[in-house]
Formats: C-alpha cells, structure tokens, sequence
C-alpha cells in the first residue's frame, strides 16, 4: 500500500491527490498461482499482472466444470476455440519502476492483449483471442463479442468473460478525483442518499457454444443466451453522463431481438453506481423499453 494515499475529508483528499474511500470488495488470496501446473516459469509469473493469472485459473475452472480437456477442445472442436477477456484496469505495471531502481529482476507489467493470448497459447485454442476494454461493461460486451462469432462461425466454442482487480492506490486516488467514489464504503444502489460506488474484484468465465451442438456434445448446461445488444449513449452532458434514450433503445433491441417480452423478466442486473445522476437515468432506460411491452 502506498502510506498516507486516505484522506477522510472528500475536499481535502480530491485537493491534496488522495483518496478518501478506503473500501472495496476484495479478492482473498489474489496473488496464489501455481504456475509449474500451466507450465510458466515460476520469474515469468511473477512479472505477469495478477490479473491475468486470476483469468487463466477462471478457464480452467470452466473447461474442469464443462467436463472438457485440452485434448478434447482440439479433437471435438478442431481447436476453433475463441477467448474474449473483458479487462480494464492498469495499476500493477506502476509497481516496477521502484523495484527496477532498487536492482529487483521483476518487471511487473500488464497487457490486456496477453490476458486473452496467453489462454490461447496455453491451451493451443486457433479461434480469436481479444482482449474487450469498454469500461464497466467489458465483460458483458466480451460475452456479447463471443456470442457474434459463434453466429459467424468464426469459431466452435467460445470462453468469455472478465477479470478486475484494484492492484494499486493510484487506481482509488483517479476515481477519488472524479469524486465517483462513495464516502462511507456503502454503495446505495437506486437509494436514497446515494454518494457513489464502492470498488469490488471479480473474476468470471463461461464456455459458450450453440444450443444445438451443446445438447449434441451431452454438454451441461447452466443458462441460455437469447440475444445480446451494445451501443454507446453517444455526445450527453458530460462525458460520464449516461444517455436514458439511447439505453432505452438497448434493451428494447434486445428484447426484441430475442423474442422476451418485457413482463416475463424476473431479474435485472443493473449498473446501479448509488449515485443521485447514473441511477435515475438508467431506471429511466429501464421504463422507456419495458412500457411498449407493459404498463406495470
């Protein structure tokens, strides 16, 4: 940790270059990694973003769960496997140039581009290999991207998903100095009060495939994927302002494309900042899809 990064009062912190959250949601055990059991030599681990150590034991996990081994990926899908990694965080290459200067041999770096490569490689998978940054919805638009290409055929199967860890201070003194962070560790999602978000880690993977060939292959099946949409909110008031029509148009796509009508969803999940300008845009969104459907 970098000491003397908090400030209690959100003035003095955002005008001095601190953070005044000190909370989050974090991953116990983040940095564990066996790398002789992927065959990474122990120097090179050490330099790779946790990040993407944290992804290659999550499709692992997936492909133990599916009932999959590498030499089956290559026989029953010819190797057209896709790896669409949603990532967007940095923080873990700030550590280096300290340990460069004391003479340490670890160069930590990250490169989104190796956290879905490096599956690729180690698994021997031919099919697109992308890393997705697109801010809070990368690993949702990373599972929409993998979904196009199954439609394309541009590969048999797919692993999709995210990964996102907070590795350094600086990475809470940024979202501080938009003041996006929330000053009590409470993230008060469409309520009231709402001052911001708390950060949390994750990490997920799912192996995707066509409903048909998945039935075929006797594959387990946990959930199926009617349709998927993406756009962007396009010029609003600002640049981290939301867009309640373009979002309306969304879902509405969405729903349409996959033939749901409104009133059978039982669930949302929401982006949900807890914050008094994102919140009431999105719910909204939310109404502008869902009243051509129903006016409950």
């Amino acid at each position: 940790t970098l000491e003397g990064f908090f400030q209690s009062n959100k003035q003095e912190a955002v005008a001095d270059g601190k953070s005044y959250s000190k909370w989050g949601g974090f991953i116990e055990g983040f940095a564990e990694f066996d790398p002789l059991f992927f065959n990474i030599a122990p120097r090179e681990a050490l330099s790779m973003d946790p990040q993407e150590r944290l992804f290659i034991e999550a499709c692992w996990e997936a492909m133990e769960d599916a009932g999959y081994t590498r030499e089956q990926l290559a026989v029953r899908h010819n190797s057209r496997v896709g790896v669409f990694a949603g990532i967007t965080k940095t923080g873990f290459d700030l550590y280096g140039l300290d340990l460069w200067r004391k003479g340490a041999q670890i160069f930590p770096h990250t490169s989104f581009s190796s956290v879905a490569n490096r599956i690729s490689y180690l698994f021997n998978l031919q099919g697109p290999s992308m890393p997705v940054d697109t801010m809070c919805s990368s690993s949702l638009t990373a599972i929409h991207e993998a979904c196009e290409h199954l439609y394309r055929g541009e590969c048999e199967l797919a692993m999709a998903g995210g990964v996102n860890l907070y590795l350094h201070p600086l990475s809470y003194v940024g979202l501080c100095a938009n003041q996006m962070l929330s000053i009590d560790g409470q993230c008060k999602s469409f309520g009231k009060g709402g001052n911001g978000f708390v950060p949390g880690e994750g990490v997920g993977v799912v192996l995707l495939k066509p409903l048909s060939k998945a039935i075929a292959d006797g594959d387990p099946i946990h959930a199926l994927i009617r349709g998927t949409s993406i756009n962007h909110g396009g010029k609003t008031n600002g640049y981290t302002v939301p867009n309640p029509t373009a979002q309306g148009e969304l879902i509405r796509s969405a729903l349409e494309r996959a033939g749901v009508h409104a009133r059978t969803i039982s669930y949302i999940e929401a982006h949900g900042t807890g914050t008094e300008l994102g919140d009431p845009i999105e719910v909204t969104g939310l109404t502008q899809a869902f009243r051509k459907d129903t006016a409950d």
